[in-house]
């Protein structure tokens, strides 16, 4: 079995997130990083146009990046939930996920992802994964037009600030790998900032996710409940956060050692950080960039 590689992705959705409703400067800025060599995936938002779309298809194939795009900001912004308890809710939401599934597609994108939705407390909880698995089979069945695509879901925290569903890694785990039999192209998009927000050691988390992994976002948070900035705001690197060069590297190393998947040729691995009006984006990709290489190279000086 091919080994399967860590690779480094950029996350425009967020680094260029007050570009992102401007679909033709997103693909320009698709098309920019396409160019950097060290990037081999390229995240982005949904793409709506179908003229944008066969440009970001085109910039794929021709520069060779792969593209995963990010269908959760259009579930939210429409008040979508892809494990609602009301079956009238999550039936449009998943609906909607499936046609987002065809425009992926048009744009060339191999992978989809999302995140599961709200969390609706503990008596309630079981039902509605099981209700988000019947979904996602769903999701899967349209996907499998697609054979070049694998959808990724992203567990977040779940007390400390996006309280989402789908969080704890045991948790995660124990709902995901039974389903997989009936939806085997899930992947997890683990991400660094949920997995210390869910007081959960980020390297043990990592392990213990193993082959289900299929993206890393190495994303930064404040751990203390009584600090102001405390959660997922998707803040610089470094402190007063958790994720330092060091943290990363190791992060990095961890992930590198990961077993290999029959499925997926490439793992990605992305900085996570949000822009504003006020930031010089590109200067922000440069510095995720740097960071990022930083965390690679440190990672092979430790094996």
């Amino acid at each position: 079995m091919k080994k399967t590689a860590l690779v480094p992705s950029a996350h425009i959705a967020e680094l260029f997130f007050p570009d992102m409703q401007d679909e033709s400067k997103v693909v320009d800025i698709a098309e920019h990083l396409s160019q950097q060599p060290f990037y081999r995936f390229i995240e982005t938002g949904m793409v709506m146009q179908a003229a944008q779309a066969r440009r970001l298809r085109d910039i794929s194939e021709t520069q060779q990046v792969k593209l995963t795009q990010w269908m959760t900001f259009v579930l939210n912004q429409q008040g979508l939930n892809l494990s609602s308890p009301d079956p009238i809710q999550r039936k449009r939401s998943m609906k909607r996920a499936c046609e987002l599934v065809h425009r992926a597609a048009d744009c060339g994108a191999t992978r989809i992802a999302f995140v599961s939705g709200s969390d609706p407390g503990e008596a309630l909880r079981e039902a509605a994964k099981s209700a988000l698995g019947e979904t996602l089979e769903q999701i899967g069945e349209v996907m499998s037009q697609y054979p070049q695509m694998i959808m990724q879901l992203e567990p977040l925290d779940r007390f400390a600030h996006k309280c989402q569903l789908i969080g704890p890694t045991d948790e995660t785990l124990n709902w995901m790998k039974p389903l997989r039999r009936t939806c085997p192209r899930l992947y997890l998009a683990w991400d660094s900032a949920h997995v210390a927000l869910n007081q959960e050691d980020p390297i043990a988390a990592l392990r213990q996710s193993g082959s289900l992994i299929s993206q890393l976002h190495l994303s930064n948070a404040i751990l203390d409940p009584h600090d102001p900035g405390y959660g997922d705001h998707h803040m610089r690197f470094g402190a007063p956060g958790f994720l330092t060069p060091a943290v990363a590297a190791e992060i990095v190393a961890a992930a590198r050692q990961l077993p290999d998947d029959p499925l997926l040729e490439e793992r990605s691995i992305a900085v996570e950080m949000r822009t504003t009006d006020r930031d010089d984006r590109w200067q922000t990709e440069l510095a995720c960039r740097d960071f990022l290489q930083q965390a690679l190279v440190g990672a092979a000086q430790t094996a």
